[in-house]
């Protein structure tokens, strides 16, 4: 499983953890009981914003790298193969050197992309905080919100049309293979 789907994952559980109400018991130790589960729920719940903590640094490494950190994972499941793991599999997928050639490029011009990309997105998150500390009016703070997000579709556009392009240069075999490769690693 990769690491943003584990990621996923652990956010995923950590919002049904926090879902659950302190002090909730079912036995008829009450006062007892009740303590020790609000003290676990506060344990759980310590533990669960460490695992997401560590999920958006994870993510922000991720982004300033240029990876996708799972923003094409449509497009994988679909059978559009990402252009870093064609080249990662280029011996099992046999690529002649014009497919190799022509995936590099793909590539090469998706990272230069999606780093300049991830680096305006990553600016964009930092100066929406910064306006919540400065307290600026509410009008501002939507405005913000909504650039950090079309920047972050831009970025994922980015990965997905990569995607589409990496599709168009194998063959249907090695779309198959890919696929069959793929779901052993994941």
């Amino acid at each position: 499983m990769n690491q943003a789907r584990i990621c996923m994952l652990i956010l995923g559980c950590a919002v049904m953890a926090l879902a659950v109400p302190a002090g909730t018991s079912n036995t008829t130790h009450a006062g007892t009981d009740a303590l020790q589960t609000e003290t676990h729920t506060q344990h759980a719940a310590a533990a669960d914003r460490e695992q997401h903590h560590a999920c958006l640094e994870e993510e922000r490494a991720s982004i300033e790298r240029g990876e996708g950190f799972g923003m094409a994972m449509a497009a994988d499941h679909a059978g559009y193969p990402g252009p870093r793991h064609v080249l990662d599999l280029s011996s099992e997928l046999k690529l002649t050197a014009e497919q190799r050639s022509a995936m590099e490029r793909v590539y090469a011009a998706m990272h230069e992309k999606a780093v300049a990309r991830g680096t305006e997105l990553l600016e964009s998150e930092a100066r929406l905080e910064q306006m919540f500390r400065e307290g600026r009016p509410e009008a501002d703070l939507r405005e913000q919100s909504f650039r950090v997000d079309s920047i972050h579709a831009e970025l994922r556009w980015i990965h997905l049309a990569a995607h589409l392009a990496a599709q168009k240069i194998l063959t249907a075999d090695q779309i198959a293979l890919y696929m069959h490769l793929r779901q052993g690693q994941m």
